[in-house]
């Protein structure tokens, strides 16, 4: 890895860090999670919606998932790792908010609570749902946190 390389990395890390350490997280219950999010999109099938989400998933998500949501992002030219294949999302539509709000940081995906509203939350899943391969999950209960 070029010395180039590295600072960029360690600059974008840094900046990513001091950005999402000032934002809200959630850091709820599961019963409250169940409360506050239905088992499935209610935007699902909303063609506004999907297309509106299309738009956020091309600003906020492609860099790590890829064009295609298959987890080939760009970021860095791909050489540190991909984020998740999101055509096969086996956790829910409650889990996926969850996840989406408070991020994964042992998998270096920053929270989004305070950058995305709900809604638009929902509007992302909503345009993911259409990507769905045989097998993906979008609706049940949250099994997180």
């Amino acid at each position: 890895m070029t010395q180039h390389l590295h600072l960029q990395r360690s600059l974008f890390f840094a900046a990513l860090f001091i950005v999402f350490a000032t934002l809200p997280i959630t850091n709820w219950s599961i019963v409250q999670a169940e409360d506050a999010y239905p088992r499935s999109n209610p935007l699902a099938g909303d063609k506004a919606a999907i297309e509106n989400g299309t738009r956020l998933y091309f600003k906020w998500c492609v860099a790590c998932h890829g064009n295609a949501a298959d987890g080939e992002g760009t970021r860095f030219g791909g050489s540190w790792g991909y984020g998740a294949n999101l055509t096969k999302f086996w956790r829910g539509y409650c889990d996926f908010v969850v996840i989406v709000l408070n991020g994964r940081t042992d998998k270096m995906m920053p929270p989004w609570g305070g950058v995305l509203e709900e809604e638009e939350i929902s509007q992302v899943g909503a345009f993911l749902e259409t990507l769905a391969a045989e097998g993906s999950n979008w609706t049940g209960r949250c099994t997180l946190l």
